[in-house]
């Protein structure tokens, strides 16, 4: 109930915060493209700790989101190409650059008999790090304008809605949320992996094949959303925490609590971002300003 009650409100905020700038901001078209907005926050914010539960829940690491991974860096290297190329972002080829990332992380984590924690979140770190470099280096050669680049990567809720896009935007949005009812149905394989590898398979689940089915869904899920928003940083970081502190370590609880509570949290960020300066700043700019504090605070734990 506290949830829903939190998203109810961060709904109404987003929707409202510009409206006192006066009687043109009362024009339909205006609340529309608002309400469009708030349509994306919710599909991002809950899509990307939706994701950042799994993945925690999968590697048995707190520190593991789309972004220390590296996956959703990769997806706006597969955007930007998509971009040069074709004019516009691709998201297969989001998709494919999430996935890419992804993979490349997971072979130098992964030892013989299981994965280094450490390695993991450094090689992930790495590769977030080397995506984004890319990414600038593309759109600039590309002759993209600066803040084309700044909301690819650090993430945009205010993208326009037409008739050019509408349609792809519903689809993706579908297809995403189709994935989430799917991935949310192994919340019971979750909860034993956590108890070990060893518990795991003594209880007849197949690690390797869950863990494919597992990364190779939260990998579309990530480059569907990046493809769409762009890459909005720890978002997956944060808000699971959360969600165990409030309802338990159960994933059946976790992961749809985690949805609803990241819809919420880049609901209130984009509402700040919109008025903490006089220019918009990306999305991903607020969230960082949380998620590093956040971050530094479980490292160290």
């Amino acid at each position: 109930m506290i949830k829903i009650t939190l998203m109810i409100i961060a709904f109404l905020m987003a929707v409202a915060v510009g409206i006192l700038a006066g009687p043109a901001a009362l024009d339909a078209q205006i609340i529309q493209l608002r309400v469009w907005r708030v349509v994306l926050g919710i599909f991002a914010g809950g899509v990307l700790a939706f994701c950042g539960c799994l993945l925690q829940g999968l590697f048995g690491n707190p520190l593991v989101e789309p972004y220390t991974l590296g996956s959703a860096s990769g997806a706006a290297l597969g955007a930007s190409i998509g971009i040069l190329i074709f004019g516009a972002i691709s998201p297969i080829l989001a998709f494919l650059g999430s996935l890419g990332t992804g993979l490349f992380v997971y072979t130098v984590a992964r030892i013989e008999g299981g994965l280094l924690r450490d390695r993991l979140i450094l090689a992930g770190v790495v590769m977030s790090f080397l995506c984004s470099s890319l990414v600038m280096i593309i759109m600039v050669v590309g002759g993209r304008e600066l803040y084309e680049i700044l909301y690819l990567l650090m993430g945009y809720l205010g993208v326009i809605i037409n008739s050019s896009n509408r349609m792809m935007i519903i689809v993706l949005i579908i297809i995403s949320l189709g994935l989430v009812a799917f991935l949310y149905r192994f919340h019971r394989e979750l909860d034993i992996i956590s108890q070990g590898s060893e518990t795991a398979a003594g209880l007849g689940i197949n690690i390797q094949t869950f863990s494919i089915i597992v990364f190779f869904s939260s990998a579309l899920l990530i480059g569907l959303t990046v493809s769409i928003v762009g890459a909005i940083g720890f978002v997956g970081l944060i808000v699971p925490h959360v969600s165990k502190l409030l309802f338990g370590p159960k994933h059946r609880f976790n992961l749809g609590a985690s949805f609803i509570l990241g819809a919420t949290f880049l609901l209130f960020a984009d509402a700040l971002s919109r008025v903490i300066t006089v220019y918009e700043l990306p999305v991903g700019v607020v969230t960082s300003l949380v998620g590093v504090p956040f971050f530094i605070f479980l490292y160290k734990r």
